[in-house]
């Protein structure tokens, strides 16, 4: 007989406050899931190319969240040392 995994729907999810974000990326660290990863920009190598000045800044100032692999454990709000982490409601269907 096969299982059937079905997927369960947090009823909240962790998100970040980035006016006290130090982007330590202790949250990255400690998350057991990946579900939080660095931004990274593919513009990068654009801007060394072609900007003089450098003015524009290469890397964005946010974390990206993979919600789809999250089980809400909690550990990255645990572990946060600014409190940036907090819980958001998730609106259920």
């Amino acid at each position: 007989m096969i299982e059937e995994k079905t997927k369960i729907i947090p009823i909240q999810l962790p998100v970040i406050d980035y006016s006290l974000c130090t982007q330590c990326k202790i949250c990255i660290e400690v998350c057991p899931s990946v579900v939080i990863s660095d931004p990274v920009s593919f513009t990068c190598g654009k801007c060394v190319k072609y900007c003089i000045t450098m003015e524009v800044p290469c890397s964005p100032d946010q974390f990206v969240f993979n919600y789809e692999v999250c089980d809400s454990c909690g550990i990255c709000i645990e572990h946060c040392p600014t409190k940036a982490m907090y819980w958001h409601k998730v609106a259920q269907k």
